[in-house]
């Protein structure tokens, strides 16, 4: 009897879920494990990647079990994978030159181009709230060493 699967993507979500678990806990036994009490580099990633495999298990395991309406996979959407994989890209590029707020002005601006309804004026509400919420946790509450401003305006 050859298995049907009901809900694609709970299916496919599960098959993901359980390769990126197993590509953490792989990974991460090149690091040294530790104790629960004294946690080496590997201990985190082992763990996660472990709850994630079982996630993706008990999500697949649905995924063959019950059908849903909306379970069909819908064909990808190359323009918007374009969009956010290239302002990911750079912002890591612009990171260090043009220092976290610009940086961050184009990760948001260009992968809000990667939507369905793009609002000049939510974008910016969004980049200036969403650049508010970063400088509040990495640099002033997390103390990180990352430029803030372009370098010409730092120097």
């Amino acid at each position: 009897m050859p298995l049907k699967i009901r809900d694609q993507k709970n299916f496919w979500s599960g098959v993901m879920f359980m390769a990126s678990g197993v590509f953490f806990v792989g990974f991460a036994q090149q690091y040294d494990m530790g104790t629960a009490a004294r946690m080496g580099p590997a201990y985190f990633p082992t763990i996660l990647g472990g709850l994630m495999f079982l996630l993706g298990v008990i999500v697949l395991i649905e995924g063959l079990a019950v059908e849903t309406a909306d379970g069909k996979i819908e064909p990808w959407n190359f323009k918007a994978l374009g969009y956010v994989l290239g302002s990911v890209i750079a912002f890591g590029l612009l990171l260090r030159p043009a220092g976290m707020v610009v940086a961050l002005f184009v990760l948001i601006v260009i992968s809000s181009l990667g939507g369905h309804e793009f609002k000049l004026r939510d974008v910016l509400f969004l980049t200036v709230g969403l650049t508010l919420m970063v400088l509040a946790v990495f640099i002033w509450g997390l103390q990180m060493t990352i430029p803030i401003w372009p370098a010409f305006i730092r120097e």
